[in-house]
Order: structure tokens, then sequence, then C-alpha cells
């Protein structure tokens, strides 16, 4: 379900990204380094062992969505979380979108 809601997030353009330092380094797609369209891409690839689920460090109610797909021999890290979780047309929030290891 969190696969499905991420997606249709990216293609609607319903997403922000969640303020951090080394932004350029931990989120890619809000420097435009990627479009919505790659990490839909990238999250549509990310197999079950590679998904997982935890409370937001700030904030413990905020379930973070985490994607490691391995696309083209890369690894990427995707984490992600929706705010007011139970509409459909909820926001997801990006904390970081960039390549393992980076």
């Amino acid at each position: 379900m969190a696969k499905a809601a991420v997606v249709a997030a990216l293609h609607e353009g319903n997403f922000e990204h969640e303020a951090r330092e080394a932004l350029a380094e931990k989120n890619l797609l809000a420097v435009g380094d990627v479009d919505a369209n790659e990490v839909a891409e990238l999250v549509l690839r990310t197999r079950s062992e590679d998904y997982g689920e935890s409370p937001h460090h700030w904030d413990q109610s905020v379930l973070v969505h985490t994607f490691r797909p391995t696309v083209r021999g890369e690894r990427w890290y995707i984490k992600v979380y929706f705010l007011e979780a139970d509409r459909d047309d909820r926001e997801a929030v990006f904390m970081s979108v960039h390549r393992a290891g980076s």
C-alpha cells in the first residue's frame, strides 16, 4: 500500500521535502538531480525485502517508509512519510532520495 501511495503522490506532484542539512547530497529529488518519474520508478522496483517502516525520530506517531531498491547495479535509499495519513490525497514528504553510501 505504501508503494502505491508514494507513486501516486509523485505522479500527482503531491509531495514536498523535509528541510535538512546536506540537502544536495541526501535529497536528489529536492535539488532536481532526479525527477518525480525517476523516483516513482525506483519505488516501483523495490522488492518487499528492500522495504521497511519505522517511527519518525521527531514524532513517533508518524510512520516513515524506507525503500532500498537496486536498479542498474546501483543501490538507492529513499525515505518518505505522509502528512494526514488517513486521507486519500495525502501529501508525501521526502526525507532522503540518494544512492546508498552517499
